[in-house]
């Protein structure tokens, strides 16, 4: 995998803290930046400006009281959102991140870096969760999609099957409650269940009586039709009479009104006379013969012959319209006399067509073709025609009953068998499912056992020989996404809140944050710890110290943020430990006009020369530094070298104490070497070193003052050659980049990180 590119710089403009610009320059040597200042210099806001550029959110807002909106706190105080900018420089490129309508803008998004960052107030978060709240936390480190979609068809499938299991039960129950219906009314045979009757009912040879059904149907039918005869000739017969009664009635009607003239050029007459007679009022005589004596009754006189005329063509009419009803009459008697015959015949041929069951009864004999003689054959055929209906209901229930029987059957047994099949599948699928949880908890055990293992490693180097070390992050067997927390205290399996202090919370806190961001592309994620180590009680913060150092180099960079002053003070004094790599980056008093401000971090030494180019030279500073540096180089080499010093109690040990110390043969044989590439190429005899401190010491009788009251007992001649000897001790021993020389792994000599200073001899001379 292609390394990702190292860290150059981060820019902080109107951002928070940072009211004016800040800028932080990294070494790209050292993977782990510690960043000190004390509080209210502007430490969180630089791990604010990386969350702000990864996640787009800053996180130390949150759960402060202050509601929702947060955005509207990014800016620093009186400037707006579109003064914010916070840019990240790497070997590649830059990344900038700005505010526009209440969001982070990041360009260019492929460059966004990637961060895990723990603050203050978040070391319990995982400690303290519920359960199910700690598998939610680690839940994203943890892919197991797959066992879960597995799962979870599995688990569905198991479901369905038994619901359709549960299904076909009450099936089975319901055709086996009807299989006994036919069973107990068929009457119950001793020794068989219904399943059994039925099963041998069913095998019985059975005559199909399909054609006989429809046989019976259709004689039943041709003998109703016969019933209907005799009502059907009543009512023709009793309409033949009244049409031949309304015949001869119109006749006579029509004699009767017979004898004057009646023809059409008569009524025509009658009706122009008429027509005459209403066009003019008054008419003298008549306009046929020219009479006078008959005008006065001839307007009444014609409209009585029309009116007879009238009467007489109505019955004219009345007579033609009985002739022809009677005629229809006379019609549908023959038609119905047909309709007999016709219907005789089918119902004899179908008696006698075929061989009747003996539940069928035959007539005495066939239907009579003479109509006068149906009625008494149909009082005699009504008790076998009786019967046929029997038959046919007898037969049809026999038939729907078999139906129905193997219905009943058939869905029973496939019922049963399919319950039965299913009943055999549903322990494979149990087994099946408990299988895949099983190895989805082995799964995600084995992942949450590495991370307790490694939080146990990392746990064990804050509080080795403590015991502590026994953590284990179970899952809760009876819920699925549920996560214990366990620790051996004094052999009692226990959660570590019941038993553990403060400070062991912290460090247990610290370790699982760590643990758990190691899982995740730790190569490609800058990891910030922002002032962790607060709580953290004093025996214990070097190994937390330690153990960060070692952590940090596996990831991409690591910002560390503190006020924890020992740290600060191992940097300045080069005590850092072999193979601690370490950019330091000091915080000084912030101030709203200028915001936040970098402050020189260069080590003592440094400010130990730079004292004395001064002119005139600060005998006072000259002194005091280069005391605190000799102590700092005596007490160094008395620890390497196990040299006896005076016992003291709540004192710091002073030159008195530790110079005279190194002495004998230890003294002649120190040595240190500058070297280049593993090429030696400066050696320095300590021992002359020592020697001329010894003498100014012993000149000035201040063998028994601390460096602070060294500085009031030296000439100035003195002070300067006490403080350049003090510069020639240092920069034999210590290297500004890799430090002192602590490491004996060579097996030889004591040697720095970078391997750039040696000291001679590796064991005190006997």
């Amino acid at each position: 995998m292609t390394a990702r590119p190292q860290l150059t710089a981060l820019v902080i403009t109107a951002f928070r803290g940072s009211t004016g610009t800040l800028r932080i320059d990294f070494d790209k040597k050292k993977k782990l930046a510690l960043i000190y200042g004390e509080n209210g210099t502007g430490k969180t806001t630089i791990c604010d400006a990386f969350e702000f550029l990864a996640r787009g959110e800053i996180g130390s807002l949150k759960d402060r009281g202050i509601g929702s909106g947060l955005a509207k706190y990014w800016p620093s105080a009186g400037r707006s959102p579109g003064d914010v900018s916070v840019t990240l420089t790497t070997e590649a490129g830059a990344c900038a991140g700005t505010i526009a309508a209440s969001k982070v803008v990041v360009a260019p998004i492929k460059d966004r870096p990637r961060v895990e960052i723990l603050r203050r107030g978040m070391l319990l978060k995982l400690i303290e969760a519920t359960p199910g709240g700690r598998y939610e936390e680690i839940k994203r480190f943890i892919d197991i999609s797959a066992y879960e979609q597995s799962e979870d068809a599995l688990k569905s499938q198991l479901l369905a099957l038994r619901r359709e299991k549960d299904a076909l039960a009450a099936e089975e129950t319901q055709y086996l409650v009807q299989l006994n219906d036919f069973y107990e009314h068929d009457g119950k045979q001793a020794g068989v269940n219904a399943v059994t009757w039925a099963e041998g009912r069913l095998a019985e040879a059975t005559t199909d009586a399909t054609a006989d059904i429809k046989a019976v149907e259709q004689l039943r039918l041709a003998y109703l039709t016969l019933t209907s005869f005799p009502d059907l000739f009543a009512t023709a017969g009793t309409a033949d009479d009244r049409a031949e009664k309304a015949v001869a009635n119109a006749e006579s009607a029509e004699q009767a009104l017979a004898g004057a003239g009646s023809g059409p050029e008569l009524v025509a007459l009658l009706q122009a006379g008429q027509q005459l007679l209403a066009d003019h009022a008054i008419v003298a005589e008549c306009p046929l013969c020219e009479s006078r004596e008959r005008i006065a009754g001839l307007r009444d006189a014609i409209e009585r012959r029309l009116a007879r005329l009238e009467t007489m063509r109505q019955a004219s009419d009345d007579r033609r319209r009985a002739q022809t009803a009677v005629q229809g009459t006379r019609a549908r008697l023959a038609d119905l006399r047909a309709a007999y015959a016709s219907a005789v015949a089918t119902f004899n041929e179908r008696l006698a067509g075929r061989e009747w069951p003996v539940e069928v009864v035959r007539p005495g004999e066939p239907a009579p073709t003479d109509i006068s003689r149906l009625q008494n054959w149909l009082a005699t055929a009504d008790v076998a025609s009786q019967s046929w209906s029997s038959a046919e209901t007898t037969w049809r229930n026999r038939a729907n009953s078999r139906i129905m029987l193997r219905k009943a059957f058939d869905r029973y047994t496939a019922a049963a068998e399919k319950r039965e099949e299913w009943a055999a599948l549903e322990p494979r699928l149990d087994a099946a499912s408990k299988i895949l949880v099983a190895e989805r908890q082995m799964f995600v055990d084995g992942i949450i056992t590495d991370i307790a293992k490694t939080v146990g490693d990392l746990y064990e180097r804050i509080h080795p020989g403590e015991g502590l070390n026994k953590i284990a992050m179970p899952l809760d067997p009876k819920q699925r996404a549920s996560l214990l927390l366990r620790a051996e205290f004094a052999g009692q399996d226990a959660p570590p809140a019941a038993y553990f202090s403060q400070s062991h919370l912290d460090t247990l806190g610290l370790c699982v944050f760590l643990a758990l961001a190691l899982r995740e592309r730790a190569d490609d994620t800058i990891l910030i710890l922002d002032d962790v180590l607060g709580s953290i009680d004093e025996p214990h913060v070097d190994r937390v110290v330690e153990m960060i150092y070692a952590v940090s180099q596996r990831f991409r960079h690591a910002i560390v943020t503190t006020h924890y002053r020992p740290w600060r003070e191992k940097y300045r004094w080069g005590f850092v430990k072999p193979g601690q790599e370490c950019q330091f980056v000091e915080l000084t008093g912030w101030a709203i006009k200028d915001g936040m401000r970098l402050s020189s971090t260069r080590p003592e030494t440094e400010r130990l020369k730079d004292l004395l180019t001064h002119s005139p030279v600060d005998t006072q500073a000259v002194c005091g530094k280069a005391g605190v540096i000799l102590e700092a180089a005596l007490d160094h080499l008395t620890l390497k070298y196990g040299c006896a010093v005076p016992r003291k109690i709540g004192e710091a040990y002073t030159v008195s104490d530790l110079l005279p110390n190194i002495n004998g043969k230890l003294r002649k044989a120190l040595r240190a070497e500058i070297c280049e590439d593993g090429v030696v190429v400066a050696s320095t005899e300590l021992g002359p070193i020592l020697d001329e401190l010894t003498r100014i010491a012993q000149a000035r009788n201040v063998f028994g003052a601390h460096f602070k009251e060294i500085t009031f007992e030296l000439m100035d001649a003195d002070a300067i050659g006490f403080a350049q000897q003090v510069v020639a001790l240092a920069d034999a021993l210590v290297c500004p980049t890799y430090g002192w020389p602590g490491s004996n792994k060579s097996g030889s000599y004591w040697r720095n990180s970078g391997d750039t200073r040696r000291l001679h001899p590796l064991q005190k001379p006997s």
